[in-house]
């Protein structure tokens, strides 16, 4: 579950914020309402919250991609529209860095 940090203002412009893990951007915003509220933070009578801040933060992801691989792949048919596309855009994507020989 990545971390989260929910944040609201109140009427008095003041704001709170609490770290929860949650799967879902629903899930982090009632568990930070929750965990608000169990720290004491109480919303006025007549106070509606309208708007709740939520930063997600995930581990970060490494890849170490092979050039001549990619190149390769790029100019191989997709097995599915899907990849079809996805190659496509990454081909236009590098057709600017490609020298004629194929080489970045």
């Amino acid at each position: 579950m990545p971390k989260c940090v929910v944040r609201l203002r109140d009427t008095l412009d003041i704001q709170h914020s609490v770290v929860v893990y949650a799967e879902s951007l629903y899930e982090a915003v009632v568990r930070g309402l929750n965990q608000l509220s169990d720290v004491g933070w109480e919303s006025h009578a007549d106070e509606t919250i309208k708007q709740v801040e939520v930063e997600i933060y995930q581990e970060p992801t490494r890849h170490i991609v092979d050039v001549p691989k990619l190149l390769k792949w790029i100019n191989q048919n997709g097995m599915s529209p899907r990849q079809q596309t996805q190659k496509k855009k990454v081909e236009e994507v590098a057709r600017g860095a490609i020298t004629e020989e194929g080489k970045y």
